[in-house]
């Protein structure tokens, strides 16, 4: 088998980031984000994306500098440092985990609440564990079979969501997503209301800063991973658009007070084979979203253990360059969060991990631009559009974005960005006493 064979190509690439993008969310927007912004609703998708394009871009352009694994702690080690890359790194993969740890209840959840053994905590838990452990034994057996359980979720998952946009095309009523409040007077928005609605529509975005967490196990990264974030957030904002015009202008204004829009809008167009089908998909779709998890998280691990910030065994490949050591970590790492109920208040870092990625990558291509300037052969393969004016925008979009949540969730987030600060430095200690330190001995 060839080294090419090993790896993602593009369009395994793109299928990754499909993954990592769309989860369950997809199938309870429509009804959340009606409630903010009525008939307005498919045209803030596209606001929204087009907010969401000016990070992701910083992101691709970011990429197309480095093969490395590590995506937003390699830009911003390289940018501004050993230890802030490091508050990154490791911050991302333990908020990363706790994801992972919600992701695997939530499966939980659909499958007990569809069919109906939510009240059997054992057969509960075991599921939990299952998928944990199941997608843990697949990433050991190597990167073709997490290429292929991940090429099978994600088509799997795709095809009730076009199911629905082809079939419910055509039962659209324009009124309902055609913006005009003396139409629909009932949700529309206001100076608050389309705050609330950029934010949750903004979420619903969220992956793409995963893509190159595992650059080293993708086909000329350098090249793919900026035209798979730029092809990803494309096909998804209008896949999101579709949805949401399908679901608002079948159901009109129900769809606000609907706990299964989807799966309501499908019974209606395509009765109940429709509706189980929609159902079905979700199942899937979270389950692939737990794919996608399980593929990047060990590997955000990796460049910390190469730059010997943490432990370097964690960085430990065995003869085919499976991370078995990152992988078995990660899952032993997530299984008791998940376990235990407490994420609700660990995935308050949430809010803070998930800037500290956006923030000091974008500003990180300002910082490559000028370092590379005349480098032709270090320079990007891909660069944002409108010069400075992009970078600064997507920065001034994440602290009015981060300055909109809670105090609470920040200083939380603030709080464990300092409490693992001793970590870096005595990890850096022990690295600098094993250099010192004579070749026998080191042996």
């Amino acid at each position: 088998m060839t080294e090419k064979q090993k790896k993602f190509g593009l369009w395994s690439i793109v299928l990754l980031g499909f993954n990592s993008i769309i989860g369950s969310g997809i199938f309870l927007l429509p009804a959340s984000l009606y409630k903010f912004a009525g008939d307005w609703s498919v045209a803030m998708v596209f606001i929204t994306g087009a907010l969401v394009a000016s990070i992701a871009l910083c992101f691709a352009e970011a990429a197309g500098y480095f093969s490395k694994n590590g995506a937003a702690y390699v830009y911003t080690k390289e940018a501004f440092g050993k230890f802030a890359g490091f508050e990154v790194g490791f911050l991302k993969w333990f908020m990363q985990c706790i994801a992972w740890a919600v992701m695997a209840v939530a499966f939980k959840n659909i499958l007990s609440n569809t069919f109906g053994f939510a009240d059997d905590a054992i057969l509960c838990n075991a599921i939990v564990i299952g998928i944990i452990v199941v997608l843990t034994g697949i990433n050991l057996l190597g990167v073709d079979a997490a290429k292929m359980v991940n090429n099978v979720s994600t088509i799997a998952k795709m095809l009730p969501l076009v199911f629905l946009i082809v079939v419910g095309i055509w039962h659209i009523t324009p009124s309902n997503i055609i913006p005009n409040s003396a139409i629909n007077p009932t949700y529309t928005l206001n100076s608050e209301t389309i705050i609330s609605a950029l934010i949750l529509a903004f979420y619903s975005f969220t992956g793409f800063e995963t893509f190159g967490t595992a650059a080293e196990d993708m086909e000329d990264p350098k090249k793919n991973l900026p035209r798979a974030i730029c092809i990803s957030l494309g096909i998804v904002m209008m896949f999101y658009a579709l949805v949401m015009a399908v679901t608002v202008g079948v159901l009109g204004e129900s769809v606000a007070t609907s706990g299964t829009p989807l799966a309501d809008a499908a019974r209606v167009v395509s009765g109940d084979f429709g509706y189980w089908l929609i159902t079905i998909g979700s199942i899937v779709s979270i389950g692939g979203i737990n794919v996608a998890a399980s593929f990047h998280i060990p590997r955000a691990l990796l460049p910390l253990a190469d730059d010997k910030m943490i432990p370097e065994f964690f960085g430990k490949k065995n003869g085919n360059g499976i991370p078995t050591v990152a992988i078995i970590a990660s899952c032993v790492v997530t299984v008791p969060i998940a376990l235990s109920g407490s994420f609700a208040q660990l995935a308050m870092l949430s809010v803070v991990a998930r800037f500290v990625q956006y923030i000091p990558t974008c500003l990180s291509v300002l910082v490559f631009r000028k370092r590379f300037a005349n480098d032709e052969a270090a320079k990007s393969s891909f660069k944002a559009p409108f010069g400075p004016v992009l970078p600064v925008l997507a920065v001034i979009i994440c602290l009015y974005l981060l300055a909109d949540q809670p105090p609470m969730k920040i200083a939380v987030g603030l709080g464990f960005m300092a409490l693992i600060s001793p970590l870096y430095f005595i990890a850096r200690k022990r690295a600098a006493v094993q250099q010192m330190q004579p070749a026998s001995e080191k042996a």
